[in-house]
């Protein structure tokens, strides 16, 4: 299923409760490093593969686009992001995702989203947030392991990354071959993700304290983005940024989640 608050806003797609393998096995490293550079040891921290468990939530099936965090912007006065003249983003640009936003930026726009839930009818009662980085994963890659959104396979038609020689951002959804099994695009390459989880090591484990929003460190990135070789771009990459950095190639997502079920505020 997925909705719209309205017109001009992003789909959702629900993500049923499920169960999936979260990372690599150990057995892949080899051929990891073999396709995509470095060391066995470089993909240490996908491993072990392990099963978890995501509780039922919905997830914006595109990043949160530059046209979106506009109205934020005008709406609470927070500081707009870097090339933005006068609190207004560039012309064009407003189905591009939105970069040069730090975590605490990120968390700010979902606060401000989750009172205007009310007014859609199939999320009253429902919350704004960063998705979990295994929220994330599992939207990514579904329930069959697959390496990229689409398959084990690389295509370079499905997403904005390095071997595209663009060099910038593309509207989201410009890539439909590179849809997710949630049906989510861009969650492979165009820009990194911010995810709500602290850098901390496998396996994940919700209640373990990585997802406190007060705890400080650094929180995990995902999907690569357009300035990445592809390597980047596979569902169990894992990257890491303090919640401070804000740069070109870097945005995120919003996961909205009943009230009942709420953990990582």
């Amino acid at each position: 299923m997925a909705d719209r608050l309205s017109a001009d806003w992003p789909t959702f797609a629900t993500l049923p409760a499920g169960r999936f393998a979260m990372g690599t096995a150990e057995q892949h490293l080899s051929t990891l490093a073999r396709h995509y550079g470095g060391t066995r040891e470089s993909y240490r921290e996908e491993t072990p593969q392990h099963d978890v468990t995501v509780a039922h939530c919905a997830i914006a099936t595109t990043p949160v686009t530059v046209g979106w965090y506009a109205r934020f912007v005008a709406d609470t006065g927070t500081a707009a992001p870097a090339g933005w003249s006068g609190g207004m983003p560039p012309a064009g640009r407003e189905l591009h995702p939105v970069v040069d936003v730090t975590w605490h930026d990120a968390r700010a726009f979902c606060a401000w989203l989750t009172p205007q839930l009310a007014a859609a009818p199939a999320w009253h009662n429902w919350h704004a947030r960063l998705p979990t980085e295994a929220e994330w994963e599992y939207a990514a890659r579904g329930t069959d392991g697959r390496q990229f959104p689409w398959g084990d396979a690389w295509q370079p038609d499905a997403a904005n990354t390095r071997e595209c020689g663009l060099a910038l951002t593309t509207p989201v959804g410009s890539w439909p071959a590179g849809v997710s099994p949630a049906g989510c695009h861009d969650m492979a390459g165009n820009v990194w993700e911010w995810t709500h989880t602290l850098d901390r090591g496998y396996p994940y484990r919700a209640d373990d304290g990585r997802e406190d929003p007060g705890a400080a460190g650094r929180r995990i990135a995902r999907g690569g983005c357009y300035a990445n070789p592809h390597g980047y771009a596979r569902c169990a990459c894992r990257f890491r940024m303090a919640p401070t950095v804000r740069n070109a190639f870097l945005g995120f997502r919003v996961v909205l989640a009943a009230h009942r079920a709420h953990q990582a505020a």
